[in-house]
């Protein structure tokens, strides 16, 4: 072959190759002209398969490159095939509080209550990644930056989801129960959830069927591990089971601008907790174990504890910080939920109940303590900009807020998605029964008596948020809080006798996400 006749045959298939980056049908292409070069002469038979051989290992390259994505801040890659998949994730919520309660001054110098008062918290900062793999799986692994090491670990799971209607989930993860809790802390919407999130199981290690059997239906049964330590017989087995199904009338009647979502959950708890002396208490050490068989601490992340029940365990034989007891207490919890949802357009109203009983006996010295506790809300929303609720509900739960127009953080242009809402949440303990027979003495905290049967207790909050929503990536939310509680108490482990009626919280956050 001449020199220039090579030129131009070597012109033509680097052109083509370029060309072939837009698709498949010109990368075909240029195995076709190779083939008609060789056919006509121009190419002998060792060029052309060397050619070839070069098309051949140029492809095979290709498919093995993993493909870069980018979807609201989040970067994935994902292979030629569509098969595996990683993509990092992340949180940070930052938040600034002030409280103003009737005890203020003697909570910032009790330990114990853990009030946060007026301060700067990092709220929440997770970093993970999540994915798939070999098509019919999916994975998720977050871990929490701040907390304590009884945290380290959010959620890891994996989950088989080959067909919708029935799926697999193994792992640590979020139980089947309370839509407020099932909806992602990035999508909330205040900064703290309610009262009926107190009491819920959250995230647990376990085993759940779940799945969606036709559009606006749901379904998940779940068996899970209350404690992470383990925990030893109680009743027959010692384990956990919850449940849950939903609705989305408005789904299946085929209305697009509208949820009318209800559902209805169940759980069944049985587990161990191992009573200890307190660690925070200002007071000097002390003798008497004892174990948080349920608390509450008041709306918006404000004092804590605003209600406690607590069994008690076996006394030590000398005063001690943070020492646990030899014999565990064994608590049954019982709990049943309802949910209703209702939007359209901009408009949502939510409000969730659960309705829980507990039972805690301790092996060793026979103390038992019994009580009901209901909780619930009611919320209204609106979103200011016109966006629509029902674009950001899919199977059961609430995903995140997309603005009509983003606000551009260089130029200032755009307005983002702005919204107000309010919300009334309150928690009710009653019907509690104390046994005390020997050891430390069980106790209901944040009640006027706190230490006998029928100490009852319990909060209201009100709560005026203003949210907005700058991107899919950034919001800020200003929330304020009034929390009247039932009875007027002293906090817990305070002596000095100023007793609290109500609190005041406002509160600021800045949420940055992918």
């Amino acid at each position: 072959m001449n020199f220039k006749l090579r030129n131009l045959v070597a012109a033509t298939l680097a052109g083509t190759a370029l060309l072939g980056f837009a698709g498949t049908v010109l990368a075909d292409t240029t195995d076709d002209i190779v083939n008609a070069l060789m056919a006509k002469g121009i190419l002998t038979e060792e060029e052309g398969a060397l050619l070839m051989k070069g098309r051949v290992i140029e492809k095979e390259n290709k498919q093995k490159v993993p493909v870069a994505k980018v979807k609201d801040g989040a970067i994935s890659f994902e292979t030629p095939d569509g098969k595996n998949s990683i993509a990092l994730t992340g949180r940070m919520h930052f938040d600034v509080r002030g409280l103003d309660a009737d005890n203020e001054q003697a909570n910032e110098s009790d330990r114990d209550t853990k009030t946060l008062a007026d301060n700067f918290e990092v709220r929440r900062a997770r970093l993970g990644v999540k994915g798939k793999f070999l098509k019919d799986f999916n994975y998720e692994v977050v871990g929490n930056l701040v907390g304590s090491n009884t945290n380290i670990l959010d959620v890891a799971y994996l989950n088989w989801s080959r067909y919708e209607p029935f799926q697999i989930r193994v792992g640590q993860f979020k139980q089947p129960f309370n839509l407020e809790e099932l909806t992602s802390s990035n999508n909330m919407d205040f900064m703290e959830r309610s009262y009926v999130n107190q009491i819920t199981p959250a995230k647990k290690p376990g085993v759940m069927f779940h799945g969606v059997p036709t559009a606006g239906v749901t379904y998940a049964v779940s068996a899970y591990q209350q404690n992470n330590w383990g925990e030893e017989s109680m009743a027959e087995d010692g384990k956990s089971f919850a449940g849950r199904a939903t609705l989305n009338f408005a789904e299946l009647a085929g209305w697009k601008d509208a949820v009318f979502h209800v559902g209805a959950a169940g759980f069944n708890s049985e587990y161990d907790i191992l009573p200890a002396t307190s660690s925070q208490t200002t007071s000097s050490a002390s003798q008497d174990t004892r174990a948080t068989v349920f608390s509450f601490r008041s709306g918006g992340r404000g004092l804590a504890n605003a209600y406690r029940a607590q069994i008690g365990g076996e006394k030590l034989t000398t005063a001690a910080y943070n020492t646990p007891g030899n014999y565990t207490a064994q608590v049954e919890n019982k709990a049943m939920g309802l949910e209703l949802a209702a939007a359209y357009g901009p408009f949502k109203f939510q409000t969730e109940y659960t309705g829980q009983t507990f039972d805690a006996a301790h092996v060793n010295t026979g103390n038992k303590l019994e009580a009901d506790v209901k909780a619930y809300y009611a919320e209204a929303l609106w979103m200011l900009t016109g966006e629509n609720y029902a674009n950001w509900y899919k199977n059961g739960v609430w995903g995140a807020v997309k603005p009509k127009s983003d606000f551009d953080l260089e130029t200032g242009g755009g307005m983002g998605a702005w919204e107000v809402g309010v919300r009334f949440d309150e928690f009710k303990v009653d019907d509690t029964s104390i046994t005390n027979v020997g050891g430390a003495t069980s106790r209901f905290q944040g009640t006027t008596t706190s230490a006998v049967s029928g100490s009852e207790g319990g909060a209201k909050t009100y709560t005026a948020g203003l949210k907005w929503v700058l991107n899919p990536n950034m919001r800020m939310m200003l929330n304020y809080s009034r929390t009247k509680y039932d009875t007027a108490f002293i906090p817990i482990d305070v002596a000095s006798g100023v007793v609290n009626d109500k609190e005041d919280l406002l509160m600021l956050r800045t949420q940055f996400a992918f």
